[in-house]
C-alpha cells in the first residue's frame, strides 16, 4: 500500500475520532460520575509554576469520591501575547466552547482571568467560575462578578526575616525582578510588605541574562540574592521558570532566597517558599463547595499551609548556614538519608537473629571459659572441642526450627532436610568434613523468612505475584543475615541460603545459577527440601501421596535438579524414607489424595 492510499484510508478514521472528542466535551456528566470542568492555564505546560497548580487541581478532581471529568486549554501568555494572538485565541474558544456545557470553570494566573471576565457572558454563561494563582487584589477585573479569586500572596518578610538569621553579617539584600506587568506588581506588593526592612532592600534594575550572572558573580560577603520572577529580560528573551535561578546560583557567590517552590532545586537556598501545587487545590476544592450548593469566600488573600518554609540541603552546606538556625517547621530538600534509613528493613530484620546469634555466642563463649578451666589433657580438650561443634551445630538446627515454626511447618523439618542431605552427600561421594558441614548447615536454608511478613509467610492458597516477589527475597535476606564470618560452617550456610532456589536449568532465583554454577551443597540441600515440603505437606497446601512425589521429583530431573542427585536419590529411596520414619511429627499433615493442580514446591507461586 502507497502512503498516499493509507493516508486517505486513516483520513475517516482520524475524523470520527475528533467527533468523538467534540461528543465527549459537549456531554452531560454520566450518571453517578462527578462534575465536568474546563481548567484555562494562562501559560504553558513548560512552565513548573503551571504544572504544578495542574497538579494540585487534578489531585482533587480525580479523588474517588469526587471521580470529575475535565478539559485542559494553555493559553501560552508569556511566549504570545499580542492582541492578534488574543482575538485568534478568542475565536478558537467560541468556536468549541460556546455550545459546551461544563459546570465550573477553574482559571489560573492574570491572563486567562482577564479573557473570560470580559468574554464570559459570550463563552461560559452562568458557569461558576474560581481563578487561581491571581498576583494583586487590585488586578481583579471590575467585571469577575460573581468569581471565587485566590489571591497569590507571598510571603516575603518571612522570607527575608529568615534569610538575616540565618546570615547575621548581612547588610544588603539585592532583590532580582523582571520589568513585566507581572514582576511590577509582586514588587509593589514587596515593598509594602517589607517597608521594616527597606534600609537594607535594593532593588536591582531589569537586566538581561549575561548581566544578572555576572552581578551574581560580583557579590561579596555581607550581601544576599532575593530572586523574584525573571521569565524575561532587559533584552526581551523570555525564559522557563527554572533557567534564571540556575544560572543565578550557580553563579554567585552569596546564598539566593526564592519566593516561589518551583524555583528550588536549582542550587538556590529556599526560602518561605509559596506551593502553586497548594494553590490549586485550594481552586478545586473551592469550586466543588459551590457546586455543592456552598457559599465560600469571595476571594482569599492567605491561605494556610501554602506557604512554607523550605530550604536545599545542598545549598546550606555550601554557604555554612547550619539548620538548627532554620525554623522549626521547615523542610530539608536533598538532605542525604543516613545508613539507617536506607537499609531500615534489612536492618530491623536481622536485630532479630542478632538477638538469636547473641545467645549463640553467649554460649560459644561459656562453652570457651570451660575450656579453658578443663585442662586435664589432649583427651579432654579434644571431647571439648566436640561438644562445642555438637553445641553450634544444635544451635543451628535450633535456630532452623524457630525460623520453621514461625512459618508454621513442623519442627522436625530442618532436621529431616538435614539427615537427606547428608545422605545424599554421603552416595554422592562428600568427604566426612563436608557431609558434617552440609548436615550441619542444611537446618538453615530458610534463614531468610525471618524478614518476611506473616500475611504472606502463612497465607493459606495462592499468593499475589507481588506476594511472590517478596518472599522470593528470603533467600536474599538469609545470604545478608549469615554474612557475618568466612569459616567453613557459615560460608556453608551462606551458600545454601541463598541459592537453594535456584534450578539446575537457570530458571531458578534469585540469580538465575545454572547446571554445576550452583553450590553442591544447594543442589543436594534443594532437593532434600522438595522431596519433605511434598511429602509431609505445608500451611498453603497437604501433602502429596508418595507416588505424586516420586514422578515430580522424576520429572524435574535436568530441569529443577541435578540429574545425579536425582539419580541417588532413587537408588537410596529404602533409607530417605527410612529417615523421614524415625524424624516424622507426631501428627503427620493430611495428604492430597491425588488433587491435581499447580505445583506449590517448595516455595509457593503467586
Amino acid at each position: 500500500m502507497n502512503p498516499s492510499t493509507r493516508s486517505w484510508l486513516l483520513f475517516p478514521v482520524l475524523v470520527l475520532a475528533a467527533l468523538l472528542v467534540a461528543w465527549r466535551a459537549d456531554a452531560p456528566a454520566e450518571d453517578g460520575a462527578g462534575p465536568s470542568v474546563l481548567v484555562l492555564h494562562s501559560y504553558a505546560p513548560d512552565y513548573s509554576w503551571t504544572r504544578d497548580l495542574h497538579d494540585g487541581i487534578v489531585s482533587v478532581l480525580q479523588a474517588p469520591e469526587v471521580r470529575g471529568r475535565y478539559r485542559v486549554e494553555y493559553m501560552d501568555a508569556k511566549h504570545h501575547g499580542s492582541s492578534a494572538y488574543l482575538k485568534q485565541l478568542l475565536r478558537l474558544y467560541r468556536e468549541k466552547y460556546t455550545r459546551s456545557r461544563f459546570d465550573g470553570i477553574i482559571l489560573t494566573d492574570d491572563h486567562a482571568l482577564e479573557l473570560v471576565a470580559r468574554y464570559r457572558d459570550e463563552l461560559f454563561p452562568k458557569t461558576p467560575i474560581v481563578a487561581c494563582g491571581i498576583g494583586d487584589i487590585n488586578s481583579i477585573p471590575v467585571n469577575a462578578r460573581d468569581m471565587n479569586i485566590i489571591i497569590e500572596s507571598l510571603a516575603h518578610l518571612e522570607t527575608l526575616g529568615a534569610a538575616l538569621k540565618q546570615n547575621p553579617g548581612a547588610r544588603k539584600i539585592f532583590v532580582m525582578i523582571d520589568g513585566t506587568l507581572t514582576g511590577q506588581t509582586i514588587l509593589r506588593d514587596l515593598l509594602k510588605q517589607t517597608h521594616a526592612v527597606a534600609a537594607r532592600v535594593e532593588v536591582v534594575p531589569p537586566m538581561t541574562r549575561e548581566q544578572l550572572v555576572e552581578f551574581a558573580r560580583q557579590r561579596v560577603p555581607g550581601e544576599l540574592i532575593y530572586l523574584l520572577v525573571y521569565f524575561q529580560d532587559a533584552a526581551g528573551q523570555v525564559f522557563t521558570a527554572e533557567e534564571i535561578p540556575r544560572a543565578i546560583a550557580a553563579a554567585s557567590s552569596v546564598p539566593v532566597y526564592v519566593a516561589w517552590d518551583f524555583q528550588l532545586n536549582s542550587g538556590v537556598v529556599g526560602g518561605c517558599v509559596t506551593s502553586a501545587f497548594g494553590h490549586g487545590r485550594k481552586a478545586a476544592q473551592t469550586l466543588l463547595e459551590r457546586l455543592a450548593g456552598k457559599n465560600p469566600p469571595a476571594t482569599y488573600s492567605k491561605l494556610q499551609g501554602v506557604n512554607r518554609h523550605i530550604y536545599d540541603y545542598g545549598a546550606l552546606q555550601r554557604f555554612a548556614i547550619p539548620i538548627s538556625v532554620l525554623p522549626e517547621d521547615a523542610v530539608l530538600l536533598n538532605r542525604p538519608l543516613s545508613y539507617f534509613e536506607v537499609h531500615r528493613s534489612a536492618i530491623l530484620s536481622a536485630l532479630v537473629v542478632i538477638a538469636i546469634l547473641g545467645v549463640i555466642i553467649m554460649l560459644l563463649v561459656q562453652n570457651v571459659l570451660k575450656q579453658r578451666k578443663i585442662n586435664l589433657g589432649n583427651a579432654e580438650i579434644m571431647d571439648l572441642n566436640r561438644e562445642m561443634i555438637e553445641t553450634q551445630t544444635e544451635l543451628l538446627s535450633t535456630l532452623g526450627d524457630v525460623i520453621e515454626t514461625r512459618s508454621q511447618d513442623t519442627a522436625n523439618h530442618v532436621r529431616r532436610v538435614a539427615a537427606y542431605s547428608a545422605l545424599l552427600g554421603e552416595k554422592y561421594g562428600m568427604s566426612t568434613e563436608d557431609i558434617a558441614l552440609l548436615q550441619a548447615a542444611a537446618p538453615m536454608h530458610d534463614i531468610g523468612k525471618i524478614g518476611i511478613p506473616d500475611a504472606i509467610l502463612n497465607k493459606p492458597g495462592k499468593l499475589t505475584a507481588a506476594e511472590f516477589e517478596k518472599i522470593k527475597h528470603h533467600t536474599v535476606i538469609g545470604q545478608r543475615i549469615l554474612h557475618t564470618s568466612d569459616r567453613k560452617l557459615m560460608s556453608s550456610a551462606r551458600a545454601i541460603a541463598l541459592q537453594h532456589h535456584e534450578r539446575w536449568d537457570g530458571t531458578g532465583y534469585p540469580c538465575g545459577l545454572k547446571g554445576e554454577e550452583i553450590n553442591l551443597l544447594a543442589r543436594i540441600c534443594a532437593l532434600a527440601d522438595v522431596y519433605d515440603a511434598l511429602s509431609l505437606g505445608r500451611v498453603y497446601k497437604p501433602a502429596w501421596p508418595k507416588e505424586k512425589v516420586l514422578r515430580f521429583i522424576r520429572e524435574e530431573r535436568g530441569r529443577m535438579f541435578d540429574p545425579r542427585i536425582v539419580d541417588l536419590f532413587f537408588e537410596n529411596l529404602d533409607e530417605l524414607e527410612a529417615i523421614k520414619l524415625r524424624l516424622s511429627d507426631p501428627v503427620g499433615p493430611k495428604e492430597d489424595e491425588g488433587i491435581s493442580g499447580p505445583v506449590h514446591c517448595p516455595v509457593r507461586e503467586a
